[in-house]
């Protein structure tokens, strides 16, 4: 079987490069993103991470091998310490204390984020919750690559540190790390669970625009 990456990439048609395109993206590759849709974002961002993490916590649980879990283990910890602290930080220098976002509640489009990846994980095996979760990781990555190429040298930008975070070594080696592994799993498995899989990895992409989405018109629950 060729790359199933690839193929799941492909087959998603549109979804995964529209996943990546959207005004919010925008912004934050040329610093006129708002304050306050940026900080919107991160605190539901901050939920969803933590949501990601339990996930993953349940897939290590799962893994087929010892180097799976312990490469699954790793991402928990990375997870709820580089990704997070990057949250952290910026919102101690926006005033947001960390009793506020650890109080924070997801909204709509968060929760429904957090339910798909939970319930992949608590039905799924390994494999599926990384087809869920490539969309989140290596669009992140590939989203902190192109906008690392537009920043300046010692320019000052509002955004930098978390473009540089999603540039940064450590964060696409865990995305190739996701594309390898899955290409290495699906060699265990036969052509009639591809759909299922493309089904998976579509709706992971539908959700990461609208999350972007979400951080654009501020969403919150109405009630």
């Amino acid at each position: 079987m060729s790359s199933l990456f690839a193929t799941l990439r492909t087959g998603s048609g549109p979804l995964w490069q529209t996943a990546q395109s959207h005004p919010f993206v925008d912004g934050l590759a040329d610093g006129s993103l708002s304050r306050e849709r940026f900080i919107h974002f991160l605190l539901q961002d901050y939920v969803y991470l933590i949501g990601y993490a339990r996930a993953w916590a349940i897939a290590a649980a799962r893994a087929p091998e010892l180097p799976l879990l312990t490469a699954a283990a790793a991402l928990v910890n990375d997870t709820l310490g580089m990704e997070m602290e990057l949250h952290r930080g910026y919102c101690e220098s926006f005033g947001i204390s960390r009793s506020e976002l650890d109080n924070e509640q997801a909204g709509p489009l968060c929760q429904a984020y957090v339910d798909f990846c939970l319930a992949t994980a608590a039905t799924g095996d390994f494999m599926d919750v990384l087809v869920a979760m490539i969309p989140c990781g290596v669009g992140y990555a590939e989203i902190g690559t192109r906008l690392a190429t537009q920043l300046a040298d010692g320019e000052e930008h509002p955004y930098r540190q978390w473009i540089e975070t999603y540039a940064s070594a450590e964060f696409q080696d865990y995305a190739a790390w996701m594309t390898t592994t899955l290409d290495s799993l699906a060699t265990q498995i036969g052509p009639a669970r591809i759909p299922r899989l493309q089904a998976k990895f579509d709706l992971g992409c539908r959700y990461e625009w609208m999350f972007w989405e979400m951080g654009w018109t501020m969403d919150r629950w109405p009630l």
